[in-house]
């Protein structure tokens, strides 16, 4: 059987929104650009490693996933930015999951509340919640994403 292991995080603290500016661009909060730098320490510290980095198209996710990628010396190749993944609610976010090459491994998708608090929580059958910054780790036994569709995992963590 194969392992698969899917990281979702959602966005670190973003600025609040200001009247006529598009919520796509909102920038991380000085607080959040140090979490996700803190979150980017705790990670090389455990030799994490991502094959592939999709991100959701905002500025407040481009730059956390950044910074993640930067702590864990991943190539800026490894990071896409995924249009669909910006709003999306839990079948979207499957679907594009399903749709990753079986050649990926360990993927991670950075995003947005409450779509990837709804996908976790779809996962693992149980409600879950996800603050700023937050990551869940999930192993599935299997060797194709598209088993994503209907398959629970085999067990997760919250690395927050």
């Amino acid at each position: 059987m194969g392992i698969k292991t899917l990281y979702l995080l959602r966005h670190a603290k973003a600025e609040e929104g200001r009247p006529f500016m598009p919520d796509k661009e909102r920038a991380l909060s000085e607080k959040g650009v140090k979490d996700a730098e803190k979150l980017a320490s705790r990670l090389s510290k455990k030799d994490l490693s991502l094959d592939l980095v999709l991100v959701s198209p905002s500025v407040r996710t481009i730059t956390t996933g950044q910074i993640i990628a930067a702590g864990l010396h991943i190539s800026s190749a490894h990071l896409l930015l995924k249009d669909s993944l910006y709003a999306a609610e839990t079948m979207e976010l499957l679907k594009i999951i399903s749709s990753v090459s079986k050649k990926i491994n360990r993927l991670m998708i950075v995003g947005h509340n409450p779509g990837l608090m709804n996908l976790a929580s779809f996962i693992t059958g149980e409600p879950l919640s996800m603050a700023t910054c937050s990551l869940i780790k999930f192993s599935f036994d299997f060797k194709d994403w598209h088993e994503i569709l209907t398959t629970r995992a085999s067990k997760y963590s919250l690395l927050n």
